[in-house]
C-alpha cells in the first residue's frame, strides 16, 4: 500500500460519487502523526507546513489533489479518554514547553525502555 494505491482509491471514490460536484477527504488524528506529511506526499510538493512538534497546523486547510478531489488538513484532535497526564505527554499531544513538571514523567519513559538499553 502506498501513494499510488491511495490516489487510485480516492479516484474510485470520486467515480462512485459522480453526482457530487466534488469530494473532500479529511485527515484527522492525534497531533504530530503525519497528516500534513501525507498530503504533501500525495501532492508531490510542500503544500502544508510540517514540524516535529505538535500544533503546527492551526486551522483547516483545503488542498486540491485533482479537479474534483480535495484534501482537508486538520489540526490534531485529542479525544477525552481518561488518559493520565503522563500518557498524554508520552503520546506527544502536549508541547514540551507546556509540560509543568517534566521530571514527573521520567519513570514512565524508563518503564518503556528495554533494560539492556539502560546499561
Amino acid at each position: 500500500f502506498g501513494k499510488g494505491a491511495l490516489i487510485n482509491l480516492l479516484r474510485q471514490f470520486a467515480k462512485l460519487h459522480k453526482d457530487r460536484k466534488q469530494i473532500s477527504v479529511g485527515f484527522i488524528g492525534y497531533p504530530n502523526v503525519g497528516k500534513s506529511a501525507i498530503i504533501n506526499t500525495l501532492r508531490s510538493k510542500k503544500v502544508c507546513n510540517v514540524a516535529p512538534i505538535a500544533g503546527e497546523t492551526k486551522v483547516w486547510q483545503y488542498i486540491t489533489l485533482m479537479r474534483r478531489i480535495y484534501l482537508i488538513d486538520c489540526p490534531g484532535v485529542v479525544y477525552p479518554s481518561g488518559d493520565s497526564d503522563t500518557e498524554i505527554v508520552l503520546k506527544g499531544v502536549v508541547r514540551v514547553e507546556n509540560v509543568k513538571e517534566p521530571s514527573e514523567h521520567i519513570p514512565a519513559v524508563l518503564d518503556r525502555v528495554r533494560p539492556e538499553y539502560l546499561r
